[in-house]
């Protein structure tokens, strides 16, 4: 990331021509220092004098005047004066320059138009009305090593008050359509662990249109980074079986849980408020801890003491998370001309599991004599993650 840096900034100074003023300085300074040695009497060898010519002519030209080495003949003085002006003009010019180029980085980083260069990151593609909840939700949950990139067509100004409210956290903003290969270029793809796909609904779409070019994005993910784990919002349910073949290891419809708090709030107002506070994680909220090997082995109900008397946590559920997902569970249970094809081509590559995709097997309130394994998670209710 940092040869990248460099050499991206070097580009930079070669277009501005930078390199080309430093290099008339260099000519500058060595015929100052040259005419400088010729009239100036000293004695010693040519060397010497010329190196003392040097050292005077870099004091000269950077305005430093140390007073040790000056002219005292009448050329010796005009070519210092020649030096001085020319010296000083060029080095201005230089100077101005680089810093126009950081400026015009800082500028445009501020815009989102500037590459993002950070490894490990959660790419957020879209930004509809309930995308700042979102990103609120999950920056509570995120350690702040781990970066977070925004991309939308959202204005920079409100982009800008995003990253002001989170400044424990590094949140870059990217300006594009997320659908487009070079946006996620330039977003370094495969440097990212996660992308989420939002359904951002822009005036005079439909629900189809949104949620084609969702799918479109993940199949653009896939074919840039085809290990990255892919989240992905739909507004008709229909389309969810298009975009888990198109590689989203989990998919989200719009309101498809409204309807169940609702009726929780008619029936238990009490029950809706314990929903919602951990939703949104006031005081507790869920959290998934991966179940270290010295459980292994050994009874749920140990594990579950463990986590009450040590955490405050309260064990509701385990998942297991290893196996390869193959094609067969993706497919539908009706045969059709799409399944075939893509059983087709998987047969010619010889590929039986989708790569970077694993089965999820949950298990909700789990007995206490289930016997804990390797790639088990445990799923608790706690004031804060769990450390184990």
């Amino acid at each position: 990331m940092i040869k990248e840096s460099v050499t991206s900034f070097i580009r930079t100074l070669q277009r501005e021509r930078v390199f080309g003023l430093i290099l008339a300085l260099a000519v500058i300074l060595l015929l100052a220092s040259i005419g400088f040695s010729l009239f100036e009497p000293a004695e010693g060898p040519w060397w010497t004098r010329f190196g003392r010519a040097i050292w005077w002519g870099m004091v000269t030209l950077t305005t430093v005047g140390y007073g040790d080495v000056v002219p005292v003949t009448f050329l010796g003085r005009l070519v210092g004066v020649t030096l001085m002006v020319i010296g000083f003009l060029s080095l201005s010019l230089v100077t101005a320059t680089v810093a126009s180029v950081f400026i015009e980085r800082k500028f445009r980083q501020e815009k989102g138009l500037e590459p993002i260069k950070s490894l490990q990151h959660i790419l957020i593609l879209g930004w509809p009305e309930e995308a700042e909840a979102l990103l609120d939700q999950l920056l509570k949950r995120l350690p702040p090593s781990i970066p977070v990139v925004l991309i939308n067509k959202a204005p920079p100004e409100q982009m800008d008050a995003i990253k002001e409210k989170y400044p424990q956290h590094t949140v870059f903003y990217l300006r594009g359509d997320y659908s487009r290969e070079e946006i996620l270029l330039k977003a370094n793809i495969q440097g990212a662990i996660k992308a989420i796909i939002l359904a951002d609904r822009q005036p005079g779409e439909t629900a189809a249109q949104v949620d084609q070019r969702t799918l479109f994005t993940a199949l653009t993910l896939k074919a840039l980074h085809a290990k990255i784990r892919i989240m992905g919002e739909l507004l008709r349910p229909e389309n969810r079986t298009y975009l888990e073949r198109a590689g989203a290891e989990e998919v989200l419809i719009r309101g498809q849980f409204d309807s169940s708090l609702l009726a929780g709030a008619i029936t238990s107002p009490a029950l809706f408020r314990i929903y919602t506070s951990l939703l949104i994680g006031d005081g507790q909220g869920l959290w998934d801890v991966e179940i270290p090997s010295r459980f292994h082995g050994r009874p749920l109900g140990e594990l579950s003491a463990y986590l009450q008397e040590y955490h405050q946590g309260i064990l509701i559920g385990i998942y297991t998370e290893g196996r390869g997902l193959s094609l067969e569970d993706l497919l539908s249970e009706e045969p059709s001309a799409i399944d075939d094809f893509i059983r087709r081509k998987f047969a010619e590559t010889k590929m039986t599991h989708l790569l970077g995709r694993t089965k999820v097997d949950c298990q909700i309130n789990p007995p206490l004599t289930l016997t804990l394994g390797p790639h088990q998670y445990a799923v608790v209710i706690a004031p804060q993650r769990p450390s184990l």
